[in-house]
């Protein structure tokens, strides 16, 4: 019973779309699931009021079928006018079906939280987009940083082979002197 009272307490805030009320019983999570079970609920509400209205209309189509027979036996007085009758019936059925119209349907959901998710969903997508910007921008950094490297790694492999060039040579020169050098004493001890 107080389950039963409870459900109907919140459907009644769901239908008066007193929110701050329903958020009062919990955390945004759980109002989120609660929003969509009140909803659920309301539609089942609206297609059990369809069922209920066309086995209203079977017991109405049978009352006018018995009441037929007596009215025909009425004097011309007493009958009824059919007119009014007709114009009251559709009244009544426009009444009814402006009520359907307006109660919650799978076909239209209620714009509150319908306007809820597609904020979220194009916050995700404004985050998501911002998070991709933000990897090509790294990825691109990174790159670059490669390319550096690869130059430094160039320039130093460069570097060190004119070095090593530099030496042979200075070697090279060295050793063609120190011949020279010796040659000349050579001479110089066989001629002395």
């Amino acid at each position: 019973r107080r389950c039963r009272e409870r459900t109907m307490l919140l459907l009644d805030y769901y239908k008066k779309q007193d929110f701050p009320s329903l958020r009062r019983f919990g955390t945004e999570r759980l109002y989120a699931q609660k929003e969509d079970l009140l909803h659920e609920v309301l539609e089942l509400e609206a297609e059990r009021g369809l069922l209920a209205s066309a086995e209203g209309a079977k017991y109405q189509d049978e009352e006018r079928r018995s009441r037929a027979p007596d009215e025909l036996n009425l004097p011309e007085q007493d009958k009824p006018n059919i007119t009014q009758m007709l114009s009251a019936e559709a009244e009544a059925e426009h009444e009814q079906m402006s009520e359907l119209s307006a109660a919650p349907t799978a076909k239209r959901p209620c714009q509150c939280c319908c306007q809820t998710y597609s904020e979220i969903l194009s916050f995700l997508e404004k985050r998501s987009e911002a998070e991709q910007r933000l990897r090509e921008e790294e990825l691109a950094l990174r790159r670059e940083e490669l390319e550096i490297q690869r130059s430094k790694i160039s320039l130093e492999r460069e570097r060190l082979e004119a070095e090593r060039k530099e030496r042979e040579r200075r070697f090279e020169l060295e050793s063609q002197e120190r011949q020279v050098i010796l040659d000349l004493l050579k001479d110089k001890v066989l001629k002395g």
